[in-house]
């Protein structure tokens, strides 16, 4: 079997069983989750070691420990940390190189060691601004070449806050999109933080 086809047999598998960490509100998986074409996506550009940060915790957590990942998982609740490992231990997925971060992302990721990231998924709360906030201090940590995927681009607080914003900035390349989606290549590296007149791309 190629790697490839490895990759995409572990999506299932997780899809098709995942870590209830989110109950009974997210329906009979008890779990929320995105396309299974994102998760393609990203079993193509996570490979062992990679530096990887999420927020949000679910089905893509545990691919990031299948597939060896040096992850850090931004986690709202302790209940979902523990959700996740027992799910963890009860089918031997080795969890050892994830690192859970509990609390509310604009607490948690400002405190973060500024390591530098291969990819950040942004996937925790929708509510606006936090899906920015969550971008500009996981997005600043990526090297240049690194990749950030935002999951509900359809939501107005990650389309007309987030997306509409990196689709115009030649500093991020849209390298992948649906309807529900998005990941963004980026040409740059260090902190996001900048004044308006860098951004000249908004006028």
């Amino acid at each position: 079997m190629s790697d490839a086809a490895a990759r995409r047999q572990q999506v299932s598998a997780i899809v098709n069983d995942p870590p209830p960490v989110h109950g009974e509100a997210a329906g009979p998986t008890a779990v929320w989750g995105t396309a299974v074409d994102c998760y393609d996506f990203l079993a193509r550009h996570v490979e062992p070691g990679s530096r990887t940060l999420e927020t949000g915790c679910g089905i893509s957590t545990a691919l990031f420990a299948l597939w060896g990942a040096e992850h850090t998982c931004v986690v709202y609740n302790q209940q979902e940390v523990d959700i996740m490992r027992s799910w963890a231990e009860q089918r031997g997925v080795d969890i050892s190189r994830l690192t859970f971060e509990v609390g509310p992302s604009d607490e948690v990721l400002p405190r973060l060691e500024p390591t530098e990231l291969d990819l950040a998924f942004i996937d925790g709360s929708h509510a606006f601004p936090a899906a920015i906030i969550d971008w500009f201090y996981a997005a600043g940590r990526l090297r240049e070449g690194g990749v950030v995927v935002t999951d509900d681009v359809q939501l107005p607080a990650v389309q007309l806050g987030l997306f509409e914003f990196l689709a115009k900035d030649p500093r991020w390349e849209v390298i992948a999109r649906t309807d529900k989606w998005a990941a963004f290549l980026r040409h740059s590296s260090g902190s996001l933080r900048e004044e308006w007149t860098d951004q000249p791309f908004l006028g």
